[in-house]
């Protein structure tokens, strides 16, 4: 088992935003002092909802504090920059940081970031496929020329530096649908998965519909000739410890409650309408209905396990689940939802680490023995 922790830089009061990145620098240092094995951080744009517009910036701040922990990224919005400089870029942070870097990619889902930008929502998964395919390229080949639909580069150029790991860095794909399960199976990529995600897709049933693209992603992987369970499998969930269970819930509560309304709100839109783009039916569609019907208010989030509070072991009992569901190989635990104080935070990593980890690891020992 291998555990991170995860950061969205959610910052609502804008008014503390250079104290907040302190506290947040904080914890990525706590975590490697405390044995975690990644810090994920996340990129987003126009919106308190996550106010770090660059995960190469961040990152690579990261890089230069650190020393011994894995740096991922969950994820780099590939459509939002020119794939060359999104290569050139990450290559630094990977030498920058002696080869940590974990190079999560997705392809972006908050409909006001591409009109901020003037892209075509609907055109996201081709301009992602495009792009990635430049990157790796850009990373394995001395140089790179390409004739592609949203990027021309004529002339070979040479991108500059290469990263430190070969061929390049671990590649992690965001997966939520039944297609990006068969794509990174077809791909050989590691899958990044999420609760909040899958949660306001499939509500009661989003551990069991996962269950089943994992089953979809293997029964690909056989198909191609690739070992089903080579890759990796990461898990995200918005996690908070205290050794009382009850004010733990107390606690979180209000924060996850901001972190579900903010992102309702992108979902409606500026206008506050109902937004449905074209290759995002299932997900928005289902978001909609997810927070009309009141799944997303905190009370049925825990009911249902999109997201964990409580005593050391209410989380270990939780974990262990998910494991035992899906086969996770990594869980990345997000106690900073919606700008929860940093002594929080703090406190939450610390009893984790000292009791929820060595509890999970214990029962995920014996289920090794017992097969």
């Amino acid at each position: 088992m291998r555990w991170g922790m995860f950061s969205l830089s959610q910052i609502p009061d804008q008014r503390v935003v250079v104290e907040t990145l302190d506290e947040h620098f904080s914890q990525f240092r706590l975590a490697e002092e405390l044995g975690y094995d990644s810090i994920w951080i996340a990129e987003h744009l126009f919106s308190t909802y996550g106010i770090v517009t660059s995960t190469q910036v961040l990152a690579a701040a990261i890089a230069r504090v650190t020393s011994r922990i894995r740096i991922g990224t969950g994820v780099v919005v590939i459509p939002f920059n020119h794939p060359l400089r999104t290569a050139g870029d990450f290559g630094l942070v990977d030498v920058l940081s002696h080869g940590r870097l974990d190079f999560g990619v997705g392809r972006a889902y908050q409909p006001h970031e591409f009109v901020g930008l003037g892209l075509q929502m609907e055109q996201s998964r081709q301009m992602f496929n495009e792009g990635l395919d430049i990157i790796l390229k850009a990373w394995t080949d001395e140089k790179i020329s390409y004739n592609g639909t949203f990027w021309k580069i004529p002339e070979p150029v040479e991108v500059l530096p290469k990263p430190v790991q070969r061929p390049h860095p671990p590649v992690w794909m965001a997966c939520v649908s039944p297609d990006s399960f068969l794509a990174s199976a077809d791909a050989g990529y590691n899958i990044q998965m999420a609760t909040p995600f899958s949660y306001r897709i499939y509500r009661e049933v989003w551990r069991e519909k996962l269950a089943e693209q994992i089953a979809l992603y293997e029964a690909q992987c056989k198909k191609t000739g690739r070992d089903p369970k080579a890759a990796k499998r990461m898990m995200l969930v918005p996690l908070y410890c205290d050794a009382d269970r009850a004010r733990a819930k107390a606690t979180f509560g209000a924060y996850v409650t901001w972190f579900y309304r903010k992102v309702s709100g992108h979902q409606l839109g500026a206008k506050k309408e109902e937004v449905i783009v074209k290759g995002y039916e299932l997900a928005m569609a289902e978001n909609i209905r997810s927070m009309k019907e009141g799944y997303l208010e905190f009370e049925r989030l825990s009911e249902f396990g999109a997201v964990c509070a409580s005593d050391p072991e209410g989380c270990a009992e939780y974990l262990i689940d998910l494991r035992d569901r899906l086969g996770i190989d990594e869980f990345v635990l997000w106690s900073s939802v919606g700008g929860l104080p940093n002594e929080n935070c703090q406190a939450s990593m610390r009893l984790v680490k000292e009791r929820v980890i060595p509890m999970v690891e214990a029962a995920a020992a014996k289920a090794t023995v017992a097969a």
